[in-house]
């Protein structure tokens, strides 16, 4: 039953997060001028992407959490422990980001919708946020090799499910370095994707 309800979790983490997703435009990825003025006309979507992805990043977390005290063996449990924390720290920088792009993003975009230009300052802030979320990335990476590393150390899930992670987290922490953090390995939702695969494996076993 325990294990049920992580794998829940774990899933839901990647589901609510998409649900958020799928409202978003690629008008959003557009410089600066472009890309403010779509937002002030889309407030309310704005604020439904976001909202949900700032849910997804209190399911997976939690998730995590539970998956160290389910796991059976010492090491599987610390190794858990530790992916956890290592998400968790990049999440944290990820709620901060989302929670600028709902707070200073619509002002930003509705002092351009006005007055036609992007407000002085804007541009350094937007920059930092984005660094905020190379961070998750990376981070979220990270801790999925090490959750890898946690599975072949305990029986409760198979093998190839650890060597899965191990090879995930380190190919596509090396692959955003590569590619400057943009492309193939961008996305946020592949930070929630190896956390439910985890969790469906725990569902169905």
């Amino acid at each position: 039953m325990d294990s049920s309800v992580v794998g829940g979790v774990l899933v839901a983490g990647l589901v609510v997060f998409m649900v958020g997703a799928a409202g978003w435009r690629q008008d959003y990825q557009r410089g600066l001028p472009e890309s403010l003025p779509v937002i002030h006309r889309d407030r309310r979507r704005w604020w439904w992407i976001h909202t949900w992805m700032i849910a997804a990043m209190a399911l997976t977390p939690a998730g995590l959490a539970g998956l160290a005290v389910v796991m059976a063996g010492r090491t599987a449990v610390v190794l858990t422990a530790m992916a956890t924390v290592v998400y968790v720290v990049g999440g944290v920088c990820w709620v901060v980001s989302l929670t600028f792009r709902l707070s200073v993003v619509p002002w930003a975009a509705e002092r351009t919708d006005v007055e036609g230009r992007v407000p002085d300052g804007f541009a350094a802030y937007d920059r930092w946020a984005g660094l905020l979320y190379v961070v998750h990335m990376l981070t979220a990476y990270l801790a999925s090799a090490v959750l890898g590393a946690a599975v072949l150390a305990s029986d409760t899930l198979p093998a190839w499910l650890g060597w899965a992670g191990l090879a995930w987290g380190v190919g596509f922490a090396a692959g955003l370095v590569a590619s400057r953090f943009a492309g193939l390995f961008n996305p946020p939702f592949l930070a929630h994707l190896y956390t439910a695969a985890v969790g469906v494996t725990l569902l169905v076993s």
